[in-house]
C-alpha cells in the first residue's frame, strides 16, 4: 500500500559537499520539477528528515519518495543502494529485490498558461544527474510478500554521488498481521488499445507480430500488477485487426478466427481479468465508431449512419457474438466475459440500444451486458445486466449523474445487477486523474467507490499516446518516424481536448492533461506513472475499507464482551470519518496527509480485528 510516510526532523542534519537527500511523502506532489531551487526551497529540503517510517499489509504496496538537491553544485553519477529490511526481533528479512527504485521525471503542460512542469513519469532507475540548483525525486515502492510475517522491518538506502560523501535515508517499515487479497474485489475497469487510431502502439512497438504480441502481454501484466483487472472497450479482444479477424463460411455466415487472439485470451484469464467481447460497441454516431472498429469498417462502413437500422448489420454482430460465446464456452473462458452494448446513447438511439441488448441476452443469456452511461437511466431498465454511470456531471456545481439518479441504481443492485461508475473529463470539483491535478485525486474515487457500495471503476484510457484528428477530438500526438525526434528524444505532449457539442460539456472548460495517459512507452515495454502509482493506492484503500467493515461484522456476530464492543465502536468511528473523507463525488477530503493518517488508523483497526478474531 504506497503511503503513508512520515517526515520527521532529525537533528543535526547538515550539507555534505553541497547537496542533501531528504525523504518525503508519496501521495503529495512536491510542486513542479523546476530547473533550479530558491533559497527557501533550498532550506526546506535541508530541513526534511532522512528518516521514513512506512506500513503495509502483506502483498500490498507502500511508496515514498527521496529528493536530492543540489545547491552547492553538480550531483554526477549518482546511485543507489538498498539494503534488506530487517526483523529485529526475529531476524526476518524482506529481500532487497522487494524495493524498487524509480527516477522521477515532468511532463510540461500545453495549452494552459502559465505552462508548468508536473512530476510523474517513473523511468526505470539508472545512474543520473542533478544540475547544480536542481531538485531530484526518486520514487521508492516497496513490496510486501504474501508470506511476510507481521512486525517492524528496517533497513537503508544510500546515496552516492560521485566525488562526494553518502548519504543514508533510513527505512522503517511496519508490516500489519493482515494480508491484500490476491484479487481485487473491485472491478477496475481500464482501457487499453493497441490500434494505431488512438495509441501507435503497433509504431512505437515495430517488429514480428510474435515480438509486438509478447510486448502485448507485457503491457497486461503491468496493469494486472497495479491491480487492474478488467479491460474496458476490447481493443485486444474485438478490435484489433493484427490479433483477430472475421471470416465467412460458404453461406456468408460470419465468426471470428481466433487463431491469434486465443493466446491473449489465456492470459486474460490467467491473470482474473474480464474483457468485453462484444462488437461494435454502438456509439453515438456510426463514423466514430467505424473508426474505433476497424474489424467491421471494411465491411459495412458503407452503412454510415444506415447501420442503426440495418437487418444486415445486426445480422453480423448476432453471428460474430454467436462465434465468440461458442468459442469460450468450449474453452471454459465464458465467466470472464462480458458484452459492452452501447457507450452513452442519446435518447434517440434507445429504441436500438433495446433491441441489441435484448439480441444480447437471447444469444448469450449468462454474459452480462454494460453501458455506460450519462443519461437518466430509468427508461432502459431490464436492459442492462452492468450500469456505468458517470462519476461526473455536466453541470459543476451539482450531483454527478450516478448521485442524481442513486436510488435506482441502489434498486438494481438489490435487483443483482452490478453498478460500476467512470470517470470522464470533467474537472473539479470531481475528482479526477489528470496530470496537473493532486495525487489524492487519484485515490479518493476508490473511497467514494466504497463509500456508496458500489462494484467498480472505470477510466477510458491508459495509454493513449497519440490519436489525429477528428477535429474535435484531440489527444497529445506523440508518436514520430524519426526515433531522434520522439520522445524521450523530445518533450512528451499530454494536451487532451473534447468539445463534441453539448456532448463534450465541461470537457470544453481547461484541457485535460496528461487524460488516458497513465502508463508511457518505454523501449523495453511500459514505464509507469505517480498517477498509476497512486491508483493501485486507492485500490487498495479499498479492500481496506472493505476488511474493516467485514472483520468489525464478523466480531459483532461473536459473544458480546465489554473489550469486543469497546473494539466495535473504535471501528465505528473509523469507519465514520471514512465516509466524511469521502463524503460525495465534488465534497471530499483533499488533504493528502489527512487521508493518509486516516488511512494508518483503518490499517492498524484491521490488525488489532484480527488478532482479536483469534481469541
Amino acid at each position: 500500500m504506497a503511503t503513508a510516510t512520515r517526515k520527521r526532523r532529525e537533528g543535526g542534519k547538515k550539507l555534505v559537499k553541497g547537496y542533501h537527500a531528504s525523504a518525503g511523502n508519496s501521495l503529495v506532489k512536491e510542486g513542479r520539477l523546476k530547473d533550479r531551487l530558491t533559497p527557501r526551497e533550498t532550506a526546506r529540503y535541508a530541513a526534511a528528515g532522512t528518516k521514513v517510517e512506512i506500513a503495509a499489509a502483506r502483498n500490498g504496496h507502500e511508496s515514498f519518495q527521496i529528493f536530492l538537491a543540489a545547491p552547492g553544485g553538480d550531483l554526477k553519477d549518482v546511485t543507489l543502494r538498498k539494503t534488506a529490511l530487517i526483523d529485529d526481533q526475529t531476524g526476518r528479512k524482506i529481500d532487497p529485490r522487494h524495493i524498487s527504485f524509480f527516477v522521477v521525471k515532468s511532463v510540461k503542460t500545453r495549452g494552459k498558461k502559465p505552462d508548468k512542469h508536473w512530476p510523474d513519469i517513473l523511468m526505470p532507475y539508472k545512474r543520473f544527474d542533478v544540475p547544480k540548483g536542481g531538485l531530484q525525486p526518486v520514487w521508492v515502492s516497496v513490496h510486501v510478500p504474501k508470506g511476510t510475517r507481521a512486525g517492524e522491518y528496517r533497513g537503508q538506502i544510500e546515496v552516492r554521488p560521485a566525488g562526494a560523501a553518502p548519504q543514508t535515508v533510513q527505512v522503517c517499515l511496519t508490516v500489519w498481521d493482515f494480508a491484500m487479497p490476491e484479487k481485487t474485489h473491485l472491478a477496475t475497469v481500464f482501457g487499453f488499445t493497441t490500434l494505431d487510431d488512438g495509441s501507435r502502439f503497433y509504431d512505437f512497438y515495430p517488429g514480428s507480430p510474435q515480438k509486438q504480441s509478447a510486448m502485448i502481454h507485457k503491457y497486461l501484466r503491468f496493469l494486472s500488477d497495479h491491480r487492474i483487472n478488467t479491460l474496458f472497450y476490447g481493443y485486444v479482444t474485438v478490435k484489433d485487426p493484427r490479433i483477430l479477424s472475421i471470416k465467412a463460411d460458404k453461406k456468408g455466415r460470419l465468426s471470428y478466427d481466433f487463431t491469434k487472439v486465443d493466446r491473449h485470451l489465456r492470459l486474460l484469464v490467467e491473470m482474473g481479468m474480464r474483457f468485453n467481447i462484444f462488437a461494435p460497441p454502438f456509439w453515438q454516431e456510426a463514423e466514430s465508431l467505424f473508426r474505433f472498429n476497424p474489424l467491421l469498417k471494411e465491411r459495412f462502413g458503407h452503412l454510415g449512419q444506415g447501420l442503426f437500422d440495418s437487418p444486415e448489420f445486426d445480422r453480423a454482430v448476432a453471428e460474430l457474438l454467436e462465434s465468440y460465446v461458442e468459442h469460450l464456452r468450449r474453452k471454459g473462458w465464458l465467466g470472464n466475459a462480458f458484452c459492452y452494448v452501447w457507450d452513452e446513447p442519446p435518447a434517440e438511439r434507445y429504441d436500438h440500444m433495446r433491441r441489441m441488448c435484448a439480441l444480447v441476452k437471447k444469444i448469450a443469456p449468462e454474459v452480462p451486458r454494460l453501458t455506460v452511461a450519462n443519461y437518466p437511466p430509468m427508461e432502459l431498465e431490464g436492459y442492462s445486466d452492468i450500469w456505468c454511470p458517470n462519476v461526473g456531471g455536466f453541470e459543476l456545481t451539482g450531483p454527478g449523474c450516478y448521485e442524481q439518479h442513486r436510488d435506482f441504481y441502489s434498486r438494481r443492485q438489490r435487483a443483482g445487477d452490478e453498478v460500476w461508475w467512470y470517470i470522464a473529463c470533467q474537472p473539479h470539483p470531481f475528482p479526477n486523474f489528470f496530470l496537473d491535478y493532486p495525487l489524492v485525486d487519484c485515490r479518493i474515487p476508490f473511497w467514494l467507490t466504497w463509500r456508496y457500495g458500489l462494484d467498480g471503476v472505470g477510466y477510458y484510457g491508459t495509454n493513449a499516446w497519440h490519436m489525429e484528428g477528428p477535429e474535435v477530438l484531440h489527444h497529445g500526438q506523440n508518436f514520430r518516424p524519426d526515433p531522434a525526434d520522439r520522445w524521450p528524444n523530445r518533450p512528451w505532449d499530454p494536451s487532451w481536448a473534447c468539445s463534441i457539442g453539448d456532448v463534450g460539456g465541461a470537457c470544453t472548460v481547461a484541457p485535460c492533461q496528461g487524460g488516458g495517459q497513465l502508463v508511457y512507452p518505454g523501449p523495453d515495454g511500459p514505464i509507469g506513472s505517480m498517477r498509476l502509482e497512486s491508483i493501485r493506492d486507492g485500490i487498495e484503500d479499498y479492500e481496506y475499507l472493505r476488511l474493516l467493515e467485514r472483520r468489525s461484522a464478523a466480531l459483532a456476530r461473536k459473544r458480546s464482551t465489554p473489550a469486543r464492543q469497546k473494539l466495535l465502536r473504535a471501528s465505528q468511528r473509523i469507519l465514520a470519518a471514512a465516509r466524511r473523507a469521502a463524503r460525495d463525488s465534488n465534497n471530499w477530503e483533499q488533504d493528502g496527509q489527512k487521508l493518509l493518517t486516516l488511512r494508518s488508523k483503518i490499517g492498524r483497526q484491521i490488525e488489532v480485528l484480527t488478532r482479536a478474531m483469534r481469541k
